[in-house]
């Protein structure tokens, strides 16, 4: 079994998730027009409010996702049972109302397989596995996971993620560029550039991957409570999670997802600290 919501962000294998090339960033810190492009990113997020670092526009990455969506939903079997259908349908129509995306068009997917496992892609568009669906007690728990979804698309975390991507390997590039010039470095090109990659990746990319799914776990307890279901349903999904498959999974480090007993625990401190319930 896969981890729940293992797809959450992603938008297409082999998308293109930085816009400049490589010669395009070399050129472009030699001429010291990357970083205030980078700085330009600053926008408002409409649903937040909050300011944020993003370099992509919905649009534009509504438009990469069309074809990975297509493609999934054409090579994916969907499901045929009306009762499955409506239980997630059911949810999600009271969820989607609570969130400050109610009201958009939304394209909700429910796809015939075992996956334990939920997504939500740029463009609106949500799909839910019949996995995660039997492994939910109730409509409550079933609420947690898309609540969820709507989460990362209100926080718009797949334009975050790339604008990252895209720093990151600005960043990188620049330390090559250094140590092609240093005579002293130069030898040493190869396990620099190594190490830099790795930096990036567990000090950058997963814990701001871990980071976003904490932050879309709170925004689906927040549209639970609103739409009026059981926050703490929430905690007891990831208990159920954490029951499954622990053996399986890296640690956590090495994952774009926190562990199961972590979110569990995080939830439950949110939710008493906002006065949700009594946990």
């Amino acid at each position: 079994m896969t981890e729940i919501i293992q797809l959450d962000e992603e938008i297409l294998d082999g998308a293109p998730t930085i816009n400049l090339s490589r010669r395009g960033l070399v050129c472009g810190l030699a001429a010291g027009t990357v970083f205030p492009f980078v700085v330009s990113g600053c926008t408002t997020n409409p649903y937040t409010g909050e300011q944020e670092l993003n370099l992509y526009g919905e649009a534009q990455i509504a438009e990469m996702a069309a074809t990975a969506w297509s493609d999934l939903k054409s090579g994916t079997p969907q499901s045929s049972n009306p009762e499955l259908r409506n239980t997630v349908l059911r949810t999600w129509n009271r969820i989607e109302k609570a969130t400050p995306k109610a009201g958009e068009q939304w394209d909700v997917a429910v796809f015939d397989t075992d996956d334990v496992n939920a997504f939500v892609m740029p463009g609106n568009r949500v799909g839910v596995y019949r996995g995660i669906v039997d492994l939910a007690e109730n409509d409550d728990q079933l609420s947690a996971v898309l609540g969820h979804e709507v989460g990362h698309a209100v926080y718009r975390h797949a334009g975050r993620r790339m604008t990252r991507a895209t720093i990151a390997q600005t960043a990188l590039v620049a330390g090559q560029v250094a140590v092609v010039a240093s005579d002293e470095l130069r030898q040493y090109g190869d396990l620099i550039v190594g190490l830099g990659g790795a930096a990036v990746q567990f000090g950058v990319v997963l814990p701001y991957s871990r980071q976003s799914e904490l932050e879309a776990d709170r925004a689906g307890v927040d549209y639970m409570y609103q739409a009026g279901y059981d926050v703490r349903q929430s905690v007891r999904l990831w208990e159920l999670m954490d029951a499954q498959g622990s053996g399986s999974r890296p640690p956590e480090f090495m994952s774009t997802h926190p562990e199961p007993a972590r979110r569990a625990a995080e939830l439950t401190n949110y939710i008493n600290a906002k006065g949700y319930a009594l946990i």
